[in-house]
């Protein structure tokens, strides 16, 4: 992607543009000291960034490689995004130094700002308003960074961009989000496509990041991962517009006091009371209790399609674990129906004549057979018109058959070739360490996995309540 003309209104998407896709970055406090922020910085935008960079140093003429400037007034020409990595004490002077139009975003990675009890609060509404009469919008400050997987760009202090593509897009005023959504999406194969820690939240807004994201091609899904709403009803109304065209997850924290007093120490913002399930229209927004199964959600909703109704089979090799899901998803608002008889007289013939085929239905100990009766199985039951989703187990010595990986992708992926029709299937994987290079072989083709019956149920069901509110049935 080639970087896009910033001559842009600042407000809504298109000045956001310039901040998630700018022809030049700046970094303040840039070093050649390997081990120092300033170096890994300018490495990782080195690194697949296709536009400008710009270190700026006092005294070095060189750094990774670069042209150093010793100030941003020295540099030739304006500047879309300037990333500080220096003391919070010298962001005001920095701030100060720019002449009036010069920089258009200022992704303020500093702390000792809002978040500090003495002074903290005067000095960041100083930093706002020095800003904003230098037409600088700013993000943070108290932020990791931000990421543009599929423009190539890191401006943040993680290793390495998380899997790039269309899907996911993230806000969040957590940098450690950032961390989890980056190895998450190397470890289970899901696609990012941008993410903001907006850290303090003093100037750029989360509803603000909401209204780029809900005009955004390369987003299809988007999270968000906050400790406070400063404004509440603002960030609702854009939330809801935005889920009424494209999955919103939310995971909401400060539920609890000890929650709220972490995270007032975390940002110094004083953290709402509002309940998400109480506003009006916010049935669409989909929770999430944590990051994690934000992810999880996330996962579920970009590799499979939607299901069109609460009706669960469950394949299981382990008869108490088919117990145990068939209880969490009556628990979690599902229905795992009995089976009619002619659906469990056609699944018979694949099983010895002891196994349960009532749902769950219960292959028990044949795994020799397992990559045999897995793949008919399946077809049967996602066949059928007596359910809307399949939960399917790969359990211990299952999960050690690498053919049984491939006859599951093979037979998946064929059975949601019908289109509208298409069901859903997760998998619940339970595995030693070393097996999960299977469970790989499952996401690779867009299968969910996750190790554990609850998570799998709360996806599960997710999922299943955001289809039935995006239809319109509401059951």
């Amino acid at each position: 992607m080639n970087p896009i003309s910033c001559e842009l209104s600042m407000d809504g998407k298109k000045g956001l543009e310039c901040f998630f896709t700018p022809r030049n970055v700046a970094v303040v406090g840039a070093s050649n000291n390997e081990g120092k922020m300033g170096n890994l910085l300018v490495r990782n935008l080195t690194a697949g960034f296709p536009g400008k960079i710009y270190p700026v140093h006092p005294i070095e003429r060189e750094i990774a490689g670069l042209p150093a400037y010793p100030a941003l007034t020295a540099i030739p020409e304006d500047l879309d995004l300037v990333i500080p990595l220096i003391p919070g004490e010298q962001l005001l002077a920095l701030v100060k130094s720019c002449p009036k139009g010069q920089v258009k975003f200022l992704l303020a990675i500093p702390s000792g700002f809002g978040e500090v009890p003495s002074g903290g609060k005067s000095l960041e509404r100083e930093l706002i308003r020095l800003a904003r009469d230098r037409d600088i919008r700013v993000v943070g400050p108290n932020s990791a960074g931000m990421l543009n997987c599929i423009y190539g760009l890191n401006g943040s202090l993680l290793p390495e961009l998380p899997l790039g593509g269309p899907g996911f897009s993230c806000v969040s005023q957590s940098g450690g989000f950032g961390m989890a959504l980056y190895m998450y999406s190397h470890d289970h194969q899901l696609r990012a496509a941008k993410f903001c820690d907006l850290g303090n939240t003093a100037d750029v807004t989360v509803h603000a990041l909401l209204h780029y994201f809900c005009h955004d091609v390369d987003t299809r899904i988007v999270g968000v991962f906050l400790e406070s709403l400063p404004d509440p009803k603002a960030f609702f109304a854009q939330a809801r517009a935005l889920a009424a065209v494209k999955p919103l997850i939310l995971t909401k924290l400060g539920r609890t006091t000890a929650g709220k007093r972490a995270a007032f120490a975390h940002l110094g913002i004083h953290p709402d009371s509002t309940d998400m399930q109480g506003e009006d229209g916010a049935s669409k927004i989909i929770p999430a209790q944590t990051g994690l199964e934000m992810l999880h959600i996330a996962k579920g909703l970009s590799w499979q399609p939607l299901p069109r109704g609460r009706k669960v089979g469950i394949l299981t090799g382990s008869g108490g674990v088919g117990t145990e899901l068939a209880d969490l998803c009556a628990e979690h608002g599902l229905e795992v129906p009995e089976f009619s008889g002619q659906l469990q007289d056609a699944l018979r013939p694949y099983l010895p004549s002891y196994a349960s085929v009532q749902n769950p239905v219960d292959l028990t100990p044949i795994w020799w057979e397992f990559p045999k009766v897995y793949p008919p199985l399946i077809q049967t039951l996602l066949g059928s018109g007596e359910i809307d989703l399949l939960l399917v187990t790969a359990l211990d010595i299952a999960t050690t058959l690498e053919e049984l990986m491939y006859a599951l992708t093979e037979t998946v992926t064929q059975s949601q070739r019908d289109g509208p029709s298409a069901k859903p299937l997760y998998v619940y994987w339970a595995s030693r360490h070393n097996m999960l290079k299977n469970m790989r072989i499952l996401e690779g083709a867009q299968i969910p996995c996750y190790q554990s019956t609850l998570y799998t149920v709360r996806v599960a069901a997710a999922i299943c309540r955001y289809a039935a509110a995006s239809s319109g049935r509401g059951d």
